[in-house]
């Protein structure tokens, strides 16, 4: 590691998973070539924005945590960007459709594999399009290991990204449900097997606490961060690609008199009509219902956890209730572009859940 500085704790309490339960100061510990060998692949992939999962997730004392998370977070990474890619473009052909959705495949293929302790097929391996492909594995193999986690997230996550080549706007609210299982859902329940799982009797393997719902957390938790996200990008959403994208479900729509022409509209002059305003408000509210069911949830691990990870959950968590808060301070108008959080509004959130916590913040 360079530089890297494990405060008011020791190296052998973070290999036993009890990082300073006691010990109320948290510190953003690592930064982008922190880690060496395979991990710093996996690393540069998922610090590559420096977004606001990454740099949360740099509050992990326990250096097998922060490997775990680099390690799935870039798998995600690399094919929703791949997705992104071709849904950015001015225009896709069917062609390049096919040719997209065989490398998700093969993707989905290699890791698998991993989640079954095999070695990925070579011809799998080099049909994903990825120069390090063996060091990604490497470091992924080893994170399953660790911390096993139930193979259908994955099988959902992959779902999804196949949706999105293919997919146009949801019909139902129900059907971008469906379609979040695998976009939110399943990262947000990865993560919390990454963050909750504690030292099981299996020398090095980590499970969550029997007692913790984390099926029901994830859902709720993963539903109501991806309605905030959609609501945050809503109008730079229109305006990419060939078509543009829209999340928003056609019932909805419907229901409140708007349509994609008058989103188009909104987008060009800058400022959301009341009809608009008035389904953002409706969208923001089963949000906010959706946290306080994972919060709920959360409340199982409360006292359980290490300072450090019981801080990011809040912080991931506040941050996204910040985002509704701050639409809502908007008046719901999306389309003005005032409604996204500054650095100084997350470093503000970031201050309040440390105090409300009794922590020392550090950096």
């Amino acid at each position: 590691m360079n530089a890297v500085r494990i405060p008011r704790s020791t190296a052998r309490d973070a290999k036993r998973g009890n990082s300073g339960k006691g010990d109320l100061e948290v510190t953003s510990v690592w930064t982008p070539g922190s880690l060496t060998g395979v991990y710093w692949i996996a690393e540069s992939i998922a610090a590559k924005d420096r977004n606001n999962l990454y740099r949360a997730s740099c509050y992990l004392r326990e250096e097998e945590r922060y490997r775990a998370f680099c390690a799935s977070y870039a798998i995600m990474r690399i094919v929703d960007d791949r997705v992104d890619g071709l849904l950015f473009r001015p225009y896709a052909s069917a062609e390049d459709r096919a040719r997209e959705s065989s490398v998700v495949e093969a993707w989905h293929q290699v890791i698998a594999a991993c989640l079954t302790g095999d070695t990925p097929a070579p011809g799998d391996a080099a049909r994903t399009d990825q120069p390090y492909i063996g060091e990604l594995l490497t470091a992924f193999a080893r994170t399953v290991e660790q911390f096993p986690v139930p193979p259908e997230l994955w099988d959902d996550f992959f779902a999804a990204m196949h949706q999105d080549l293919q997919r146009g706007q949801f019909a139902t609210f129900s059907q971008y449900l469906d379609y979040a299982a695998g976009a939110s859902v399943a990262p947000t329940t990865i993560y919390l097997h990454l963050i909750s799982g504690e030292p099981s009797e299996e020398q090095g393997v980590f499970h969550p606490p029997q007692d913790f719902d984390i099926v029901r957390c994830g859902r709720a938790l993963g539903r109501f961060a991806y309605i905030a996200h959609i609501l945050r990008d809503l109008r730079e959403d229109l305006t990419t690609g060939e078509r543009g994208l829209l999340y928003l479900a056609a019932d909805d729509m419907a229901a409140h008199g708007v349509t994609v022409e008058s989103l188009r509209r909104d987008a060009a002059a800058g400022t959301a009509s009341p009809r608009l305003r008035a389904l953002v408000r409706e969208l923001v509210e089963r949000a906010l219902t959706l946290a306080q069911e994972g919060r709920a949830c959360l409340s199982t691990l409360d006292g359980r956890l290490s300072a450090d990870r019981q801080f990011l959950l809040e912080l991931i968590v506040g941050i996204y209730e910040g985002v509704l808060g701050k639409i809502t301070s908007c008046s719901h108008d999306v389309m003005a572009e005032r409604h996204r959080l500054t650095s100084a509004e997350k470093g503000r959130i970031a201050r309040q859940i440390a105090t409300s916590r009794g922590i020392l913040l550090t950096r």
